[in-house]
């Protein structure tokens, strides 16, 4: 009966989270975002002798590519700016499976006011809470 309630106390935490997350998704899913790389200011270097080596070179046009991409990246992904590289790849991933899920959630409901009804928690037509209709706007860690 211990392990029951020591299990259910575990789940809360988890469940909050995702709760938390998926509504900090659907708002950065309406916010604007820049995605300029003209607007990506570029690291300045002190007294460090360039190489002019093509391999070199190469090399680091591609990580000042890279870098400027994760840049973009992270500008997009619901708090990308406050995390190291790896957390906010494993964010960007869950958020796109997010959006994904949103833009099949939009392309079966047939009215803008139903897909508000259904982000809501409310069916469709009613004022009540829908299970269905929450699962499957929910968000899964993943």
């Amino acid at each position: 009966m211990r392990n029951l309630e020591k299990q259910e106390e575990e789940k809360e935490p988890e469940e909050e989270l995702g709760a938390m997350k998926e509504m900090m998704f659907k708002i950065a899913a309406m916010q604007p975002v820049e995605i300029d790389p003209a607007a990506i200011r570029k690291p300045k270097r002190k007294n460090v002798r360039i190489s002019d080596d093509p391999q070199s070179v190469a090399a680091r046009h591609r990580r000042e590519k890279i870098s400027e991409k994760m840049q973009i990246l992270q500008r997009l992904v619901p708090g990308g700016t406050k995390m190291d590289t790896a957390s906010m790849l494993d964010e960007a991933i869950c958020y796109v499976k997010f959006l994904k899920r949103q833009i099949r959630l939009l392309q079966t409901t047939t009215s803008t006011e139903d897909w508000l009804a259904v982000t809501m928690g409310k069916a469709p037509g009613s004022a009540t809470t829908s299970n269905a209709a929450i699962a499957r706007t929910s968000y899964t860690f993943g």
